[in-house]
């Protein structure tokens, strides 16, 4: 069967190669890799098309203008033809085994959206800081409380469940789909193993925390059509996750 990795690029020149690199190296060969440049202004196109040259598995979309990260990833999402979609940003990369392991597991227990555990790792040191060990299943009342799930590490079954978008936020997009996904019943399930390393950079969106808490109240308010006690409520459960990580 199948899968789609949806990979959106902006000024990756230092990076998209050993992303690349990761999905080239994956032991389930089935796979489209759909690589969204977002108008970047350095030789990140050149580099991707140098890696990708002769392969067809690769397809290449160019953006006319920088849109972020959300809408480009919905880009590259509309073209996606597998069974499965799954996430891998620019500037993290997988072991040889992910698709194998998510996806024999997805096919196996008949999974809608899986995640897994990874690795952080600081891309100028590439010291490893931290392994994320995940809950075994997440819930949507789970997920309205913090983000968890790794965007590189989840996977959607797109025959079972059709087309899922991103909300367009600068900040939670991931979070915003996986809200969506599950507002209905469905569970996020845990495939077993750490088959990817997350990239942690100086130019991280994650650093403006203000702005980032007004797109999680966004989420709440506007994407999920909660009242504004509500929305504060699952904000300050938020807050709380978001700390607890840190300790």
């Amino acid at each position: 069967m199948l899968v789609s990795i949806v990979t959106p690029l902006h000024n990756s020149a230092k990076t998209a190669e050993t992303a690349i690199l990761s999905v080239k190296k994956q032991t389930l060969i089935d796979w489209e890799m759909i690589l969204v440049d977002d108008f970047s202004n350095d030789n990140t196109l050149d580099i991707v098309l140098s890696c990708t040259r002769g392969d067809p598995r690769f397809k290449i979309v160019k953006m006319s203008k920088n849109v972020g990260a959300g809408e480009a990833r919905n880009a590259a999402i509309e073209e996606a033809k597998g069974r499965y979609i799954s996430f891998l940003d620019s500037d993290d990369f997988w072991l040889p085994d992910k698709l194998y392991s998510q996806i024999n597991f997805m096919e196996s227990h008949k999974v809608a959206l899986s995640y897994g555990d990874y690795t952080e790792m600081d891309i100028r040191s590439g010291k490893k800081n931290i392994s994320y060990k995940l809950p075994s299943q997440l819930s949507y009342y789970d997920l309205l409380g913090g983000c968890p799930i790794g965007c590189l590490t989840a996977a959607y079954n797109q025959e079972y469940l059709g087309k899922k978008y991103m909300p367009l936020v600068r900040r939670g997009q991931d979070w915003g789909l996986w809200l969506d996904i599950t507002r209905s019943g469905e569970h996020a399930i845990k495939y077993p193993g750490n088959h990817a390393v997350y990239n942690i950079s100086p130019n991280s969106l994650s650093g403006n925390k203000i702005k980032k808490m007004k797109d999680i109240y966004e989420i709440y308010r506007v994407k999920e059509g909660l009242n504004s006690f509500s929305s504060l409520w699952h904000l300050c459960r938020h807050v709380k996750y978001v700390r607890s990580k840190r300790i």
